[in-house]
């Protein structure tokens, strides 16, 4: 998803007339008697952007689809085990006898009682996390499966399980970032503070990922292949472009392309700040001054043939 609050480079809550006044300074910079052909999908995107941002029914509808892409991005699932799959990372090291394993070990740290016999038993593989005092599996398969095993027979609550390599990103990615409320031992020992079934929480976190997913796709139909590949080419000429003082706005379209949960500075890391609305961006207002030097007769020249490299003539203006 596009950010298009960070294509015209302004907040989230920046009125209309902010917004208009972004997109004629960028429109008027990618026109062709600047750019020529290269500037047209980039004139698109800009079009693009406005006609959201600029409509308030559009731009309603475009917050809600993009406040939960930043919930999205804020999960930083990445689909990959938090433990060391030893068969890939070091197969020299290794000790699965099959080299076809797909078996992984899994400790459910919110049962765990932090006894450490997994540790005693099978030193390579497990470790004690130091917040919360648990059993944790640092890499996979750096003992052998007999080690493994009686670790897990010696475990007093049997909290080791045996999973499939495909089942561990998620189970991990959920334990160690969903179900972050443990309890004290002795606490749970006695039956008290919250139970919760760390298999059952995976299943519901894989099954909302999936909802998102299919609504995604739906919405990506909104435009053809050659619309997104157009879309993005723009992206990519921004990114190579280094004329005049588009370098000062190319990193704000790779990062509106690349994702939007790292597109704002917002100088206070709150939850109310990385909402939709109320981000803040510490670039803001660059555009006015753009606006400053075209109206006192600058940028006469077209970037290609300025002999002077024009972000160096902008610096020269600011000093």
């Amino acid at each position: 998803m596009v950010d298009y609050y960070e294509v015209l480079g302004v907040d989230d809550d920046a009125p209309y007339d902010e917004i208009k006044k972004a997109y004629r300074a960028l429109a008027k910079s990618c026109h062709p008697d600047y750019l020529g052909d290269k500037g047209h999908e980039i004139c698109i995107m800009l079009n693009e952007a406005y006609q959201t941002l600029g409509d308030p029914d559009a731009r309603a509808n475009y917050n809600n689809k993009l406040e939960q892409a930043l919930l999205d991005e804020d999960d930083n699932y990445t689909g990959q085990p938090l433990s060391k799959w030893m068969p890939t990372v070091k197969p020299a090291m290794a000790k699965n006898a099959d080299p076809a394993e797909r078996r992984a070990v899994f400790v459910d740290e919110f049962t765990c009682i932090g006894c450490k016999q997994c540790v005693w038993c099978a030193s390579a593989t497990f470790r004690i996390e130091p917040e919360h005092g648990r059993s944790r599996v640092w890499a996979q398969w750096l003992d052998d499966e007999e080690k493994i095993q009686t670790a897990i027979e010696s475990c007093p609550v049997s909290c080791i399980h045996w999973v499939d390599k495909a089942e561990l990103p998620a189970l991990e990615y959920v334990m160690q970032h969903k179900m972050t409320e443990r309890v004290n031992v002795g606490v749970m020992m006695a039956g008290q503070g919250a139970q919760m079934d760390v298999f059952a929480s995976t299943a519901s976190f894989m099954k909302e990922r999936k909802r998102k997913e299919e609504a995604r796709a739906r919405a990506n139909k909104y435009y053809s292949p050659q619309q997104e590949a157009a879309r993005r080419k723009a992206a990519e000429e921004l990114a190579r472009q280094h004329l005049g003082f588009f370098a000062q706005f190319t990193s704000a379209f790779e990062t509106a392309f690349a994702g939007v949960g790292n597109a704002v500075s917002t100088g206070n890391d709150t939850e109310e700040l990385r909402q939709v609305g109320r981000r803040k961006r510490a670039a803001g207002k660059r555009w006015d001054w753009l606006e400053q030097q075209r109206a006192r007769g600058g940028w006469m020249v077209p970037p290609e043939r300025a002999l002077v490299p024009i972000s160096v003539y902008a610096e020269s203006l600011r000093n």
